[in-house]
Order: C-alpha cells, then sequence, then structure tokens
C-alpha cells in the first residue's frame, strides 16, 4: 500500500483492507518556519482521505529540523518505522526506527546508523527490509564529497547490508555504503513486498533536486524507474533485475543478430529494448543518438570499466565492471530515458536525456557484437494529447 505525504513514504500492513499509512507534515511559523513531524490518516477507497485528529503521533521536537520520510511495515504483533533525520546541528545524518503496537503511539527504538562525516548531513528516504537472510538499509544521503568515480551526482542513493535483532533493535553493519546506480539520475529509492511472487522490488525517483530539465516548463519533474527485483551476492552486493512484467510492452523486432561497427538501428517512438552480447577482450562502444542528443555506452578492456556519458557539462559516469564471461548489456530506452543494465545486473546506470527527433542505436567503429537484439517497445500510459493537438 503506498502511503502520501509532502514528499515520500510507504507501507507494507494490510489493515482489514483500509488504506492507511503515515506521511510528513510540515508546519511553517515565525519561530520554526520548517518543523516536520509525522502524521497518520487512512482511507477506504483510495480517493477520500480522512486524517487522524491525535495527529502528529511523532512530534520528536528534539529533532528538528529534518525528520522526515517515514516507511512503516509490521513484524509480529507491532508495526516499526523508519525516518530519515539529521543530527549536531543539522551537519550529521542518521536512520531512526521506532516501533508501535497500535500505529498511533510511537516508541524510539535504536539508530540503525549514523554519519560520522563523510556520509553526509541528512539521510533521506530510508528503507529497512529483510533479504535473502540479511537486512538492508537503503537510503539517500546528502553532502557526500566526490571521490574519483563515485558520488558525482548532487546527492547519492544506497545502501548498507547487515544483521538486525528485532529484540535489541541493534543492526550490525557487515558492509560499507554502496551506491545503488551510477547513473545521473536515480534518488529516493522506495521497496515493495511482492507477496504473491516473493520477491522485493525496487523503484527510484529517475531525477535530483535542483535539477532543471526542458520538462519542468511541462509541469514535470523527473519520472519513476523501471521497477526492479532486488537479490543479494554471496559479497553482499545489491543485484538489480527489471520485472519480467515489462516484456507484456515489447512489440516488433527491429534487428537481431550480429552487428559490426557503424551498423544503425533506427528506434520507433525513441523506444527500444536493446540487448547486447560481446567478448569481454574487446573496448565497445555503443551509441544512442538524435540530432540533438548523443549518450555512448562503454566498456574498457583494459581498465575494466564501463561508463555512460550523455555529453556536455559533467555528462560522464563511469565505476568498475569485469564481465565473467561476456560483455552482457540490457538497455531500456524511453523518449527522456536509458536505463543500463550490465552483466546479471550487478553494476546499473539511469540517467535522462532529450532527444528532439528521430533517435538510433549504432555500435561504434572498430566494435563486434556478437548479438544484437533491438525491439520496438509499445506505450503502456495514455497519450495526453493528440499528435496534431497544437496545444
Amino acid at each position: 500500500m503506498t502511503l502520501f505525504g509532502e514528499q515520500q513514504a510507504s507501507v507494507e500492513v494490510d489493515t482489514s483492507s483500509i488504506w492507511s499509512g503515515l506521511f510528513k507534515g510540515l508546519q511553517r511559523n515565525v519561530k520554526n518556519p520548517s518543523q516536520q513531524y509525522q502524521a497518520l490518516a487512512w482511507s477506504t477507497d483510495g480517493v477520500n482521505v480522512e486524517k487522524y485528529e491525535g495527529n502528529p503521533v511523532i512530534n520528536a521536537p528534539n529533532y528538528q529540523p529534518n525528520i522526515r520520510d517515514p516507511k512503516v511495515w509490521k513484524h509480529g504483533d507491532r508495526y516499526y518505522m523508519v525516518l530519515g533525520n539529521s543530527f549536531n546541528n543539522d551537519t550529521l545524518g542518521r536512520v531512526l526506527i521506532y516501533s508501535s503496537l497500535d500505529g498511533i503511539a510511537w516508541e524510539e527504538e535504536s539508530i540503525l546508523g549514523e554519519s560520522e562525516g563523510p556520509l553526509g548531513y541528512m539521510w533521506e528516504c530510508p528503507d529497512f527490509f529483510e533479504l535473502d537472510g540479511y537486512f538492508v538499509l537503503l537510503f539517500s544521503p546528502q553532502g557526500l564529497k566526490p571521490e574519483g568515480d563515485k558520488y558525482r551526482n548532487l546527492y547519492q542513493t544506497g545502501y548498507i547490508v547487515g544483521h538486525f535483532d528485532y529484540t535489541t533493535h541493534c543492526f550490525k553493519h557487515l558492509t560499507e555504503f554502496v551506491e545503488l546506480d551510477r547513473g545521473h539520475d536515480f534518488y529516493a529509492t522506495q521497496t515493495l513486498w511482492d507477496e504473491e511472487k516473493n520477491r522485493r522490488i525496487v523503484i527510484a525517483w529517475m531525477d535530483t533536486w535542483e535539477q532543471n530539465y526542458p520538462e519542468r516548463n511541462d509541469g514535470w519533474t523527473g519520472q519513476m524507474t523501471i521497477p526492479r527485483v532486488l537479490s543479494l551476492t554471496e559479497d553482499l552486493r545489491l543485484i538489480q533485475k527489471p520485472v519480467k512484467e515489462i516484456w507484456a510492452a515489447r512489440c516488433r523486432t527491429l534487428y537481431s543478430g550480429e552487428a559490426q561497427g557503424g551498423h544503425t538501428v533506427q528506434l520507433e517512438n525513441k523506444a527500444a529494448e536493446i540487448k547486447i552480447t560481446a567478448s569481454k577482450d574487446q573496448n565497445l562502444n555503443l551509441f544512442i543518438e538524435s540530432t540533438n542528443a548523443s549518450v555512448c555506452i562503454s566498456y574498457d578492456s583494459k581498465e575494466h570499466k564501463v561508463s555512460l556519458d550523455r555529453g556536455g557539462e559533467d555528462g560522464m559516469r563511469r565505476t568498475d565492471w569485469k564481465p565473467t564471461d561476456k560483455i552482457e548489456w540490457y538497455i531500456l530506452v524511453d523518449a527522456s530515458s536509458i536505463e543500463l543494465f550490465c552483466g546479471d545486473g550487478e553494476v546499473t546506470f539511469s540517467s535522462r536525456y532529450f532527444p528532439y527527433d528521430e533517435v538510433t542505436v549504432r555500435v561504434g567503429d572498430h566494435a563486434k557484437v556478437d548479438n544484437m537484439s533491438v525491439t520496438s517497445m509499445k506505450r503502456t500510459v495514455e497519450k495526453p494529447y493528440d499528435d496534431d493537438d497544437d496545444e
């Protein structure tokens, strides 16, 4: 079930088919221009919403000015909530965990993690869940400084894996903080548990704060990524794979077979599913381009690095990646976005770009692709206007 709020929140609790949940409230006055609190609301139809008269359920005056983004779930007979918070005069970030028997009276239990300086001044959009026998603390820290190819965006999203005890509420970290995606636009993740198919699904906001993309002129601010199924490797790294339901959007095959350098395929409606298989012993470039925008996806066989470069200022994103057998890329291209999955999904890039006319896919010069599959994708959301509508 999805909650609502000024920013975001979510829940995994079914309360007798009644849609309910917590959201972040915001009060503004002269003395406290930005006081944040958590409030409760519910709905029986998902349209008409009633707020709890006793709001706020968590006021937290000692944790101001930043305490927000509740994520709620149920374990046993208790509800649990994680909240992002800043402390030490708003210079360090952390995640708090609360519990409640009724969803109204909440008690702070512990701190799941906190910055000692390098991990920023605020941890937004926390999520906490069990996966493959471990617990994952997923959050979006603000204030990280770039370190080589890492932390190149204004704000990041990543995770820490560990063990958690529901009795002591102690979260023992087993890993350092790891970025979840290496593209330009991946923030404010939230997950849900698909009980029917026994899978954990993550979705991210494909944008970030203070970004100025052309869509803002039309009243939009970003889009959501394709839902992705999460799993853990033996060395406790998250794997991301697009949900198989995306296959229902496939249309006709535009090309399938070997491709030499310079081979070009024109997409339909700027969208496609692209699969690439090639030898890992070569440098490989793949261009997704139009007359005004070009994205280059590359693999450097000597440095063992994969990159996505959309051009312009700060256009390059890059990270280490060593294919186990062959270069395998799975790419989802939409009218203003590219999502790249490397190998089994151990490395991903999510980035926006804005082509104004037809889009083509081109294999870089001097490269050979063993198999290149390009499939057109149908629209899954009704078009808001006709092509001949000038408005």
